[in-house]
């Protein structure tokens, strides 16, 4: 298996590209390529989660998919551990920077596709939370005249369309993320509230054009890649409902998706088994079956 750290940009060390690439000979002399995962992780844009990280992508690498972890630029250089103190701010990490090094991810990863055995016509994206904000843009905004315009040298828009996007609790809508965190029972929760306009739009009372410019429901379009999305009922931070009516509009829009939603579980909980628990409420049994469920549809989506 190769790992590597990749830096995106020589000018941004805070974005990296994390490497599980499987051993292309599966038998003597006989090599595979194969589908690849990339995996963005949660955190509000303020930081990226850690078990959202390695534990899912070496989950999916144990059945046969070459996985990446995307640690984009975040508004938090360091985690916040303290409610009195504020981490070093990247004032430059504001979206849509998280979705030009994605889009860059995507390039890298086709351009070392011989190298690393990759089949690109299938290359996908999963995300969390936040994450899933970030590969649902992506999805809707693969060809943005802008974002293409960010790259030096001319590409074609498809390049950066993935076969299809997973999204895990995603975070559809940030005025209802934010009030959420805002209400939330946990002060640490409710301290980053505080932060998550600035770490999105870079300033503290965006406009109702740029709150609706993010909301990725505003963006559906029929060409769009295929989508998978799991929520909880009782998420606490990112609304079921609102994944809910994306879905609805996927449907009514006749773009292809899977939409599952479990009875019980709490925002954040990851593969939501023994591997990345921290806590005890971090398990539950019916809600890691997402894994297993997405594997089936990653399958599907690779056969067609």
């Amino acid at each position: 298996m190769l790992t590597q750290k990749i830096q995106l940009f020589e000018d941004n060390k805070h974005s990296n590209l994390y490497t599980y690439i499987l051993d292309p000979q599966i038998s003597y002399n006989v090599f595979r390529k194969r589908p690849a995962i990339i995996i963005c992780p949660g955190g509000g844009y303020l930081m990226t989660a850690t078990k959202e990280g390695e534990a899912v992508a070496t989950r999916f690498l144990s059945k046969g998919y070459h996985t990446f972890v995307l640690r984009y630029s975040t508004y938090f250089k360091e985690r916040m551990t303290d409610l009195n103190e504020v981490p070093p701010i990247n004032k430059k990490s504001h979206y849509p920077e998280p979705l030009i090094e994605l889009m860059e991810s995507i390039r890298l990863i086709k351009e070392h596709a011989e190298e690393w055995y990759i089949d690109t016509e299938n290359i996908f994206v999963l995300g969390f939370s936040a994450g899933g904000h970030l590969a649902a843009s992506l999805a809707v905004k693969w060809d943005d005249n802008y974002l293409l315009s960010r790259f030096q040298e001319e590409v074609s828009p498809s390049l950066f369309k993935p076969k299809g996007i997973l999204l895990c609790y995603p975070g559809l809508n940030f005025e209802s993320s934010r009030a959420n965190f805002q209400s939330h029972a946990n002060p640490m929760i409710q301290r980053q509230g505080e932060f998550l306009y600035s770490a999105i739009f870079g300033c503290t009372d965006p406009s109702k054009e740029q709150l609706e410019k993010v909301k990725i429901i505003n963006h559906i379009r029929q060409d769009m890649p295929p989508v998978f999305l799991w929520h909880t009922y009782d998420d606490e931070i990112t609304s079921s409902e609102e994944s809910a009516e994306f879905i609805f509009e996927l449907i009514r829009q006749k773009v292809k998706c899977e939409f599952h939603l479990f009875a019980k579980g709490k925002h954040g909980l990851g593969l939501s088994d023994e591997i990345s628990a921290n806590r005890e409420d971090d398990i539950n049994k019916e809600v890691s079956e997402w894994v297993n469920l997405a594997d089936k549809w990653l399958k599907l989506q690779c056969s067609e």
